[in-house]
């Protein structure tokens, strides 16, 4: 019910001023000689003015419940968006298979238990406090009320106590003292914040704090990182690390195996702890090394390592697989791959005889040092013989056996120009020994001549099975004469040596002439010719080859049935199209004929089992160069694909955050399986590509709720713990004070400061003054 009440504003001074003119009225009055109707007049100026200093005020009042102020925190931090916000926490964590975890339904998270169960309550704490909200992660910011606290989300940010408690109280401001409590509703899985107590006691707040999640982990293995080289050189180690994440375990032990994908069955001994046996393969794959791990905790990262050595060039698959010991539980797995190069090319150079070809292609191949060559020449042929003996010579004897059988394995390319087999009436099982080298996958490089193919006595031998030709009849088959080789494969890319096929096109056409070439009786079905005569034809009729390849068992043949590519390096001043082609050609020659050529370049990092459910999610990209160094230059494209669980493709763009190195920061993503795919251009032409999958929000053993972090804020603020499924709101809405009636002013008038109250009192001195002007008084 609405009552009117009269306040006076003036004050002790007010009070003063007003008594002073109503003593000196009441004096004058009665010392006036005025009739009584003009001393009426002057006293009601007089009470006018006191009036005025008193500053009398009419208030409306109406009576108002007042009820104490709340503050609701929300810690909204990524960990609470973890699953468990709806388990009971006395009873422990679901239970379930190695590595399953708990559904991170939405519905289920932490976030939204603390969500639920205050909206749940809505109509008791209204009717009892005066709210305001707070969302709490790296920062603190005020939601707007209800409708802020139903739509609020977990942060990709950690809960940074100290930092979002200081922004909750720099907002509040001059009303912090009239907040008398504040509920915290938080997991308890903060940053480290030496920060906090400092920040609670600066607050001067008493803070109830409520704990959210289950009180136990859930039972599982997961691989939360894996370390593995890019790249490893032939016949090297192998380094592999990971670390496995292993919780609700203690006391028991993981099993962690390396597996290496194996084409057949392969036995070989492996060691654990110092125990030895014989491995077996399953399924193509070959246990290298096993570990047991035990786990002490209740929840542990446990880190391993393991070493492998590279024994295979180009793609070797691994496999690591973790699990509970006697094998309780399923397994989980992580597979990669490792690059297998060639720390050097070991090359074997056989010369017929000195000639410009091998000076110049043995001193280009000196020069590189990744190329560890051996190089003989014959400088004496069989028909040459001595007139002193062999000891007093310098030159030393033709070691066949040695390079043909002893040393040949050793070696990775096999050139052999210009050389007669024939002539030194050398074994057939040497030849036997060059194919079986071959086949295993070696490379062979034939250079022809006046000595070579068919002259040489290859005819019917085990080196024309590989060949990419057959050979001719016709001896001699060393066609002399200059001419200038026609590209027949523009796309392959010992003819594309250059960036575009344009260019390339036109650098085979500024080149110098070869001078002369090999007759040949065909060309092999499956042989690739890279590059012919323009007139000369085979028996058969096709274009005569000049460079051809061809793939044998594992291994590589080339074929260039001229001596005389050395003419392409002196006359390289003669036009700048072809300027560096013979060294480019030369590289990607033993680079294609040892396999490196064909080694992607483009590599994701290795990723774990699954990525945080936060984003954006970071995925780390590497781009290599013709040296397996970073490609810090000419890189002209590189594009990224992302296929989401839906089905759906768009394009990812990376950033180049170092040379070579490129990060990709995903956003939008939907819980599922994810995959990338990648691939680069490097001067312009195709360079590599690889692919990649990762789960994300797979719900994995998240951490339980830290009592020991929760108790440690309530106590330093005054308050009480409570987890959520022992939560009465009753028992902590008591801890407030009661609401309390009390009347509120709905509004208020002021008279004294009306013009109306000024007029009134000018027009009775006025009055006054006229009456006693009037009679004549003075």
């Amino acid at each position: 019910m609405t009552h009117i009440s009269l306040e006076i504003g003036g004050g002790m001074a007010g009070a003063a001023l007003a008594a002073a003119v109503c003593a000196v009225a009441i004096w004058h009055l009665r010392r006036s000689r005025s009739g009584p109707a003009l001393l009426v007049l002057r006293g009601l100026a007089a009470l006018a003015l006191a009036g005025a200093a008193l500053r009398p005020t009419v208030a409306w009042r109406q009576p108002q419940l007042v009820k104490p102020r709340l503050l609701v925190l929300v810690d909204n931090g990524h960990p609470m968006a973890a699953a468990g916000g709806g388990l009971d926490s006395r009873k422990g964590a679901v239970l379930g298979g190695l590595g399953d975890g708990v559904a991170a339904r939405d519905q289920d998270t932490r976030l939204a238990a603390a969500r639920s169960w205050l909206l749940r309550h809505r109509d008791m704490l209204e009717q009892r406090c005066d709210l305001r909200f707070y969302a709490l992660a790296d920062r603190g910011r005020r939601l707007a009320g209800w409708d802020g606290l139903a739509a609020l989300s977990a942060s990709a940010a950690g809960f940074h106590p100290a930092a979002a408690l200081r922004d909750v109280a720099d907002d509040l401001g001059a009303s912090l003292p009239r907040a008398e409590r504040a509920w915290l509703f938080s997991d308890g899985n903060a940053e480290p914040d030496p920060e906090l107590d400092k920040a609670i006691a600066e607050a001067g707040l008493p803070m109830d704090v409520l704990g959210v999640g289950p009180a136990r982990r859930a039972q599982g293995v997961a691989f939360a990182e894996l370390n593995a080289p890019d790249f490893a050189f032939l016949h090297g180690r192998v380094a592999v690390e990971a670390a496995l994440e292993a919780s609700a375990v203690p006391g028991q032990a993981l099993d962690v195996v390396l597996y290496k994908q194996s084409p057949g069955a392969v036995r070989k001994e492996i060691c654990s702890d110092g125990t030895c046996g014989i491995s077996s393969t399953v399924g193509g794959w070959l246990a290298l090394e096993r570990k047991s791990v035990p786990v002490r905790s209740d929840f542990e990262v446990l880190a391993v390592t393991f070493t492998a050595t590279a024994q295979s060039l180009g793609t070797e698959k691994y496999r690591l697989e973790a699990g509970l010991a006697g094998g309780r539980g399923p397994a989980v797995s992580r597979a990669f791959r490792v690059e297998v190069i060639r720390q050097k090319y070991r090359i074997m150079y056989l010369s017929g005889r000195p000639s410009a070809e091998y000076s110049n292609l043995r001193e280009f191949l000196k020069a590189d040092p990744n190329h560890e060559l051996v190089s003989f020449v014959i400088l004496r042929n069989p028909e040459n013989p001595p007139y002193v003996p062999d000891q007093e010579l310098s030159l030393i004897p033709f070691p066949a056996e040695e390079i043909f059988v002893q040393t040949l394995s050793q070696f990775d390319l096999f050139i052999l120009e210009n050389f007669s087999y024939s002539r030194f009436h050398l074994p057939a099982a040497y030849l036997h020994s060059l194919k079986s080298f071959v086949a295993g996958g070696g490379a062979l490089l034939v250079i022809g001549g006046e000595n070579a193919f068919s002259l040489g006595g290859y005819k019917g031998t085990p080196l024309e099975d590989i060949l990419p030709v057959t050979l001719s009849d016709r001896v001699p088959d060393f066609v002399p004469g200059r001419f200038r080789a026609k590209p027949a494969a523009p796309a392959h890319p010992l003819v594309q040596v250059y960036d575009t096929i344009p260019e390339s096109h036109a650098a085979w056409e500024a080149l110098p002439e070869l001078d002369g070439y090999a007759h040949f009786a065909s060309v092999r079905p499956g042989a690739t010719v890279l590059a012919v005569h323009p007139q000369a034809r085979t028996a058969s009729g096709e274009p005569a080859p000049v460079f051809a390849i061809r793939e044998y068992g594992r291994g590589k043949v080339m074929l260039v049935s001229s001596d005389s590519t050395w003419r392409w390096r002196l006359g390289a001043a003669l036009d700048w199209k072809s300027g560096d082609f013979y060294g480019r050609f030369w590289t990607r020659a033993v680079q294609y004929l040892t396999g490196s050529l064909e080694l992607s370049k483009v590599k994701f990092s290795p990723l774990p089992d699954r990525l945080p459910p936060r984003e954006p999610a970071g995925i780390a990209l590497r781009v290599f160069d013709e040296s397996f160094q970073p490609a810090a230059r000419a890189l002209t494209g590189l594009s990224v694909l992302w296929t989401a669980p839906g089905g759906a493709v768009r394009e990812a763009v990376p950033r180049e955050i170092g040379p070579g190195e490129y990060a990709l920061e995903l956003t939008g993503l939907a819980p599922g399986t994810h995959k990338l795919r990648a691939w680069a251009r490097y001067r312009g032409r195709p360079w590599g590509e690889d692919t990649v999958a990762f789960e994300w929000a797979k719900a994995p053993p998240e951490a339980p709720m830290d009592r020991k972090w929760l108790r440690h804020a309530a106590e330093a603020a005054g308050g009480s713990l409570i987890e959520l499924p022992d939560l009465r709101a009753e028992a902590l809405l008591a801890k407030l004070s009661p609401v309390r009636r009390q009347d509120e002013v709905s509004r208020r008038q002021y008279p004294w400061a009306s013009l109306w109250w000024l007029a009134a009192a000018v027009a009775l001195f006025l009055g006054e003054w006229a009456g006693r002007r009037w009679k004549g008084w003075p």
